[in-house]
């Protein structure tokens, strides 16, 4: 579990929702219409579902195709950044980002995926405009997922009261939720509260396996607060479930 930012993708909420064209005026040409933004969403959807795949190529046909079926579609768009993101096309993910929102400004999903790729680009303080405007949507549906990628990138500004504030939110989401759990484990021990950061540590380990990154701040914990033998438990897990992590090899730096 290397933390980072959840894009959210299409297929990770079903199908995403088409953004409305101006009424035609007949009845015929009403019908191709929708017909046509029926096509662009599904294209959309398997063109999600190909980046999630890594089949970039097939998800580049569909994007695209998506977006000539339905030009409005504020969702392609920001699905093809995506896309063009994961080509190391920053320059073109951020203007196809841009495009969308200034076709549906109440995109909060694609909102949520720029802030994400902005705080990725470190334009933290960007990328933070852009998860507030997302949280302030009242009908918003993924709350969670915008605190959680708005917490994140607070990190790295580094503001950590911020931080702490997105996270709080996804836990009274999500009180299971693995990834708020480790942040806030981390945020306390950056702020040298290792009390709280080792309540949060036990809070995810009852809800998921460890990793190298929980392992490791789990260590520095135990040892900070001069608990010896939980320290050196934990550096024997971490050393023989992840022995060829950076993390074993900080710690065996340190023994």
């Amino acid at each position: 579990m290397r933390i980072g930012f959840l894009t959210i993708i299409c297929v990770f909420l079903g199908a995403c929702a088409v953004q409305p064209t101006t009424a035609p005026t007949t009845t015929t040409g009403n019908t191709a219409n929708t017909n046509n933004q029926r096509a662009a969403a599904l294209n959309v959807e398997l063109g999600a579902r190909y980046i999630a795949n890594g089949e970039y190529q097939l998800a580049n046909d569909k994007l695209l195709k998506a977006m000539k079926q339905d030009p409005r579609s504020s969702s392609a768009r920001w699905t093809y950044a995506l896309l063009q993101e994961r080509l190391g096309q920053a320059d073109v993910a951020d203007k196809y980002f841009k495009s969308a929102l200034s076709i549906n400004s109440n995109d909060s999903r694609g909102r949520n995926n720029y802030g994400a790729f902005l705080c990725k680009q470190g334009r933290y303080l960007e990328a933070d405009k852009q998860f507030q405007k997302a949280l302030a949507d009242p009908l918003y549906k993924t709350r969670a997922s915008g605190n959680l990628n708005a917490g994140v990138c607070a990190m790295e500004i580094p503001d950590y009261n911020l931080a702490k504030n997105y996270f709080t939110e996804v836990l009274k989401l999500q009180p299971a939720n693995r990834v708020a759990l480790y942040q806030m484990a981390k945020l306390h021990f950056l702020q040298n509260d290792y009390a709280g950061a080792q309540s949060y540590i036990r809070d995810f380990e009852q809800i998921s396996e460890h990793t190298a990154e929980s392992l490791w701040l789990a260590y520095r914990a135990e040892r900070q607060l001069g608990n010896v033998r939980s320290a050196n438990s934990y550096a024997k897990l971490l050393t023989n479930s992840f022995p060829k992590s950076n993390e074993a090899a900080q710690l065996a730096r340190i023994n």
